[in-house]
């Protein structure tokens, strides 16, 4: 944090620095790295050489190891005690109430050489930032430097030199108090890691959230209001309010959110848990939106929420958009049988836009749609502990573009019910173009699931719907599930299957493939009789382990060009306008839509480069990487791998030579 010489051999004049009011932010597992240096000592702040100096009001924390080392002291008067310090330059007086906190058992100060005794005394108490991980990095989502009120950065504060107009008194310690004077001017604040503003309660009036904001509990956007949210924000998310209640963001029916997100500058709703914590599943709320469409025994309540009612009868109504979307490390439990899932669409209608949204880590379901008719397009559910698309309460919308990697505890691709007791409306979903990945030792280890049945996708409860164009594959033991069916008609032959809501189509033509001796379809209970065929074939994903799971080093699942994804492929509705016809079955045909929107993106496990042959200019390789065959890097250029990329070798280039990097 500082490196503060004077001269070792005691030329004068000697330096005397006067610091105070300053925050020194380490990382709890800092290890000095350097290419500069002239050594790589382990302290956060270090003082040597014979400096003097005066240092106040100081905040040291997240320190790995030590506070303070000294070395190569001369005759200097090293102290506590400013009163008795003598005259400057010659004494380096360090406020004993400056505040070092770190790891466990760190040392305050350390005297390399035995030179300089002096110093032994500091507040070894959290300095209670607003919001600073242990491991706060250049890739930790948010910070808010400023203590907290009453906390110990307000006591026993120094005062600064009272003949001097330069320092400013104060009444804390470190560089803040309640104003954020890094807005607007720090790179922290260009690249929206400044979780300065803070979201608890109503919003009772229309609103734009700043670039990077923490919930602190449940807010709810009022009926009427609007909530904007700016492309490329971080809203950074407690775990829980103080009182048992987990942080979630809230949208009445009424209430409109625009959260219009970019390719390049996705929204992202995240936890407030450090690095090291990541990824990790229930560590917040969630983002519910609630509407006035159709659902069948209107009002209803969402799990988590208390107070709050949706459904009604405009099922064209909108909520406002989500593009370019991601709620990641979500789903926290409230109490038995009550958890948020990552994103629910609670009665919503097709007026409202959802398109490139991700949900990732969440502890229960992915996305929930009960009731309504919102529409989703290129949407993606990966990891998540229950169900990663769950329709339910007559969800009577369309999903195109989905895909979900289920791992290997995760519960169902889609659980897709309407009404046991055959209320109205029934459910009917229409998917198309949707590629879900199994894992083909996976079993369900869900703790929100109101069971634990194995099968990759699960209809059942009389929910009609058509399912087209779908790649199921690395099933482990059942392609689909059902049970408790009705009076809909189920059948793999559209042309006769009646009119909707009153049937369920499941393509023949569809992919289901995973272990040898699969069970394509179960009819659990006797009551679903219709379903037999479908395409049993490797869909030949261009790079998808059999144990696809969030360890895995990388995926690329785009289908390989003339591969069975591309053979019979269904049509979609001509009647209707959301639906983009294909030529392929699955999320992906040559684009890999996911990339700078995904998890698997930001962490660097899209293989989308695929490397083969001669590199003859500098090249740099910023994402994960496949090699397909020998890979030369030519004379006079330079191939740099950024850190974290993994870069994946097939066995063979199909002419029996071994893929490998050459320099």
């Amino acid at each position: 944090g500082v490196e503060m010489d004077s001269q070792s051999d005691g030329s004068t004049p000697r330096s005397f620095p006067q610091v105070y009011s300053a925050t020194f932010v380490h990382h709890l597992d800092g290890v000095p790295a350097s290419v500069s240096s002239d050594d790589l000592r382990e302290a956060t702040l270090r003082l040597r050489e014979k400096t003097g100096g005066e240092f106040g009001n100081m905040i040291v924390t997240n320190v790995p190891s030590t506070g303070v080392l000294q070395n190569d002291c001369g005759s200097e008067t090293i102290t506590h005690d400013l009163s008795s310090a003598g005259t400057s330059p010659n004494y380096l007086w360090f406020s004993s109430q400056n505040i070092i906190f770190g790891a466990s058992g760190i040392t305050l100060y350390l005297d390399d050489d035995g030179t300089c005794a002096g110093l032994t005394d500091a507040v070894n108490s959290d300095p209670q930032l607003t919001l600073m991980p242990g491991e706060a990095d250049e890739d930790s989502p948010g910070f808010d430097p400023r203590p907290v009120s009453g906390g110990a950065a307000y006591s026993d504060v120094d005062s600064v030199p009272s003949d001097d107009d330069f320092f400013e008194s104060t009444s804390y310690k470190g560089a803040f108090d309640t104003t954020l004077w890094l807005e607007d001017l720090s790179w922290l604040s260009d690249n929206m890691k400044l979780a300065s503003t803070e979201a608890c309660g109503d919003i009772t009036a229309d609103t734009t959230w700043s670039t990077s904001v923490r919930m602190t509990c449940q807010v709810f956007v009022q009926s009427g209001v609007t909530l904007t949210i700016p492309a490329g924000s971080t809203i950074s998310s407690e775990a829980d309010d103080g009182s048992g209640l987990a942080p979630a963001l809230v949208v009445v029916p009424g209430a409109t959110i625009s959260a219009a997100g970019t390719a390049d500058s996705p929204i992202t709703f995240t936890s407030t848990a450090g690095a090291s914590e990541l990824p990790a599943r229930g560590l917040w709320g969630g983002l519910i939106i609630m509407g006035n469409a159709p659902t069948y025994g209107s009002p209803q309540t969402v799990e988590g929420i208390t107070g709050q009612t949706y459904g009604g009868t405009d099922s064209t109504e909108s909520s406002g958009t989500l593009q370019y979307v991601r709620v990641w490390y979500g789903g926290s439990v409230i109490g038995e049988n009550n958890e948020i899932n990552g994103i629910t669409l609670a009665g919503v209608g097709s007026g409202t836009t959802v398109e490139y949204c991700e949900v990732a880590f969440n502890l229960d379901d992915g996305f929930e749609m009960f009731g309504g008719t919102v529409n989703l397009k290129y949407i993606s559910a990966l990891f998540v502990g229950d169900d990663a698309i769950d329709t339910d309460q007559g969800y009577q919308g369309k999903i195109q573009f989905a895909y979900v990697m289920i791992g290997t505890s995760g519960n169902h691709g889609v659980e897709m019910d309407s009404q046991s007791d055959g209320s109205t409306p029934r459910s009917f979903p229409q998917v198309y173009s949707a590629t879900f990945v199994h894992h083909l030792d996976g079993v369900p280890a869900s703790v929100s699931s109101d069971d634990l049945r194995e099968a990759t996708l699960r209809l059942r409860e009389k929910t009609g719907g058509e399912f087209g164009n779908m790649i199921v594959t690395n099933v482990p033991s059942t392609g689909v599930l059902q049970n408790d069916c009705g009076s809909e008609t189920i059948t793999h032959d559209l042309s006769s299957a009646g009119t909707s809501p009153n049937y369920l189509w499941f393509s023949s033509q569809n992919i289901i493939f995973g272990a040898s001796g699969i069970t394509l379809y179960l009819d659990d209970d006797g009551t679903c009789a219709g379903l037999t065929d479908a395409v049993n074939s490797d869909p030949q994903l261009t790079l998808m382990p059999g144990e696809a799971d969030e360890d895995s080093p990388g995926f690329d699942p785009r289908p390989v060009s003339g591969g069975a994804a591309y053979s019979d492929v269904d049509s979609v509705p001509s009647d209707d306008d959301f639906f983009e016809s294909t030529s392929y079955k699955g999320a992906f045909d040559t684009t890999l839509w996911l990339e700078d929107l995904s998890w698997l993106s930001d962490n660097m496990k899209l293989a989308s480069t695929e490397a083969c042959g001669d590199i003859t200019a500098d090249t740099t390789w910023s994402t994960s990487v496949r090699m397909t065959c020998q890979v030369f890097v030519q004379s006079g250029v330079t191939l740099t791998i950024q850190p974290g990329v993994t870069i994946l070798s097939e066995a063979d280039d199909g002419s029996g030579l071994a893929p490998a990097l050459v320099i």
